[in-house]
């Protein structure tokens, strides 16, 4: 459970800590990726029964019960909606 913001000072909750010792980040004014399931590689879908395979997980999920993440380089990659949420189980 979340009780500050991501970008908030940890000094602020945690005696000692200092995640920003530069200050803290600008805050996103928008925090949507622009990418769609056309930029997705090939290699990631199936077009023929609309199934995309989970980069995290690994399994293979409907289109609709998945979302486009990025990874590190900044390419597009689809993640199921267990994994994007953080829930391991």
């Amino acid at each position: 459970m979340r009780f500050h913001a991501k970008t908030d000072n940890t000094a602020n909750y945690l005696q000692g800590a200092n995640n920003f010792p530069y200050g803290a980040p600008p805050k996103l004014e928008d925090n949507e990726i622009s990418f769609t399931w056309d930029d997705v590689p090939t290699h990631a879908t199936r077009d023929d029964d609309d199934t995309a395979k989970c980069f995290s997980c690994g399994g293979w999920f409907p289109v609709t019960s998945c979302v486009i993440n990025h990874v590190d380089d900044g390419s597009p990659v689809p993640v199921c909606e267990t994994c994007a949420d953080g829930r391991v189980g």
